[in-house]
């Protein structure tokens, strides 16, 4: 019983945030997320002109009238078309700018992986190897010695 009391009033604290987030807050969220119709390239957060100052002000003023984040974006789509948003949609077309990088990054880990395999494989042995047969240090010093007289002076 007291388990269920507690996940109850985490779920009311929970649901009750968004609702008593302060307007400006909302406001800022939403011009950190939408495109400056007024400073191409800008979101409406960073733009400096008066224009873009009014549009803010209009935002929060809708926010403050209980306007859902979700009801003022649709109000700028409407007026300004949906190149508004700073984040392409996440369906239709506008997936593709989700999921591309996403692929792009798989293709290249796989590619990365693919290579540092063959990089790290032991070369191949002739036919002829004996893994019976050692080379002592002396042998090895013996062989580049005889090496060295069959090439001559240097």
């Amino acid at each position: 019983m007291k388990a269920m009391v507690i996940a109850t009033l985490a779920l009311v604290v929970a649901t009750a945030a968004p609702a008593l987030a302060n307007a400006e807050d909302v406001a800022n969220d939403i011009s950190e997320h939408v495109m400056s119709p007024y400073c191409p390239g800008v979101t409406l957060h960073d733009c400096p002109s008066d224009r873009a100052v009014e549009l803010r002000d209009k935002i929060k003023d809708r926010a403050e009238e209980g306007f859902t984040r979700a009801q003022i974006m649709s109000e700028l789509e409407a007026e300004f078309g949906p190149t508004i948003r700073a984040e392409p949609p996440r369906s239709g077309i506008g997936l593709l700018a989700w999921i591309l990088p996403l692929f792009a990054g798989l293709g290249a880990a796989t590619f990365a992986w693919t290579i540092l395999r063959k990089w790290a494989r032991p070369p191949d042995r002739p036919e002829d190897y004996d893994p019976d047969v050692h080379v002592t240090t002396e042998d090895r010093r013996r062989l580049d010695a005889e090496l060295a007289k069959m090439r001559g002076p240097a």
